[in-house]
């Protein structure tokens, strides 16, 4: 049961604001009052209300933000594919790997073979991770099945792990992540639309569709018709966009009013033009990008657009193990030229936005869930500038403490 708490004496205290093209606010020697699981006052500290009977915690020299979101992830599967990470160093690229039968269709193969209890317990592990990094929402996509009852295995599993994680999980339904190696393309697509989807969606199971839209995988035509599906069954819309070559998917995902189209990293200037009329949001992961040797994102491009942008890490085991918001957010700055204040809204608020939550979490005003971290950095930049130590201090979400560097804090995966 969530506690009615008084944090004092913030050293920074930063959160987006409610609109979309709202800047950054942020107070010095600030408060903040949670009660009821939400956020009923913030602000600097000499208009503080009197907290009553609240627990008081003093933040003194450290900073708040809203938790962080992770819009993007792969996060159950079996195995690891390290072998093909030592390939790439020695020349090979990604496309040359799942030509040859490797990449996305080994994980598949992996994932299949392990048993449920296994990839619980991974997974679980790796929430735990991102929690102590301060994550209080979590996109987790499927994706590694790749057939009937293995998409579905993958889909109870991440929804187990939704009714017992302390954080919001958002699952996403990604049998179109690659061709089945075992399965007919014509036959897989048709079980996609015609059954997995809408069984998925009346037993709500996902919250989206999301499809691998490249040269290789899913044509245009191919996603547009699982799309539709997706559509008709009342499921919210993502897509793996122009990540490897300019097909066209940030078009589609706009023609769909897309919650996301994710990775761009070779998208077109009408995919652009498109995407700024969508309300779509451009969801980067330059994570990706650098472990493949990838150009980056147009991330100039896209913000004069007035797209908005958010951040993820894209974990998984081939094209990105990266586990750390954090040096997402260095890379995106570093190579990206996105500032401070822009990487703190692409992990929060747009961040919310590309999973449907932008009205209920992403910002610290009063009104909205109370996701909070307090860190051990006297500014946000610290984040951004020194991201290989975990600054976390303490995580809130939905208004219970459920991780802290101090003391231990009951919580299913501490």
């Amino acid at each position: 049961m969530s506690e009615t708490v008084f944090i004092k004496n913030i050293a920074q205290l930063k959160t987006p604001g409610p609109d979309l093209h709202d800047p950054v606010i942020t107070l010095s020697n600030a408060g903040i009052l949670i009660e009821n699981g939400r956020i009923s006052w913030v602000g600097p500290m000499e208009k503080a209300p009197v907290p009553g009977s609240a627990a008081e915690l003093d933040a003194t020299g450290q900073t708040v933000t809203p938790g962080l979101i992770d819009c993007h992830t792969h996060l159950v599967f079996a195995g690891d594919r390290s072998d093909e990470f030592i390939s790439r160093t020695q020349g090979a690229t990604y496309e040359e790997i799942a030509a040859a039968g490797g990449g996305i269709r080994t994980t598949v193969l992996k994932t299949r073979s392990a048993s449920s209890t296994d990839l619980l317990r991974s997974a679980r592990h790796r929430i735990r991770r991102w929690i102590q990094q301060g994550v209080t929402t979590l996109e987790i996509k499927t994706g590694y099945g790749l057939e009937s009852e293995s998409e579905y295995r993958l889909l109870r599993i991440i929804d187990q792990l939704k009714n017992e994680s302390p954080i919001d999980i958002s699952p996403t339904f990604m049998g179109a992540h690659d061709i089945p190696p075992d399965i007919d393309r014509t036959v897989w697509i048709n079980q996609i639309i015609q059954d997995l989807i809408p069984a998925i969606a009346m037993e709500n199971l996902a919250e989206a569709v999301d499809v691998f839209c490249e040269k290789g995988v899913y044509t245009i035509g191919e996603s547009d018709r699982i799309l539709a599906a997706a559509r008709k069954a009342g499921l919210a819309i993502k897509v793996h966009a122009d990540e490897l070559t300019p097909i066209g998917g940030a078009s589609l995902a706009a023609r769909y009013q897309a919650w996301s189209a994710d990775h761009l990293l070779c998208v077109t200037d009408q995919g652009i033009r498109d995407l700024s009329s969508s309300g779509t949001v451009a969801v980067l992961l330059p994570g990706t990008a650098f472990y493949l040797k990838k150009p980056f994102a147009p991330l100039s491009k896209l913000t004069a657009a007035g797209i908005p942008v958010a951040l993820a890490t894209d974990f998984n085991p081939g094209s990105c193990p990266m586990e750390s918001l954090s040096m997402v957010m260095t890379l995106a700055a570093l190579y990206m030229g996105m500032s401070a204040d822009d990487c703190l809204k692409a992990v929060t608020t747009n961040a919310a936005r590309a999973l449907g939550r932008h009205h209920v979490t992403g910002c610290l005003l009063p009104g909205y869930r109370a996701d909070l971290v307090i860190w051990n950095a006297p500014d946000w930049n610290h984040l951004i500038y020194h991201p290989s130590v975990n600054h976390t201090a303490a995580v809130m979400a939905q208004g219970r403490w459920i991780f802290s560097t101090g003391e231990p804090i009951e919580c299913p995966f501490h």
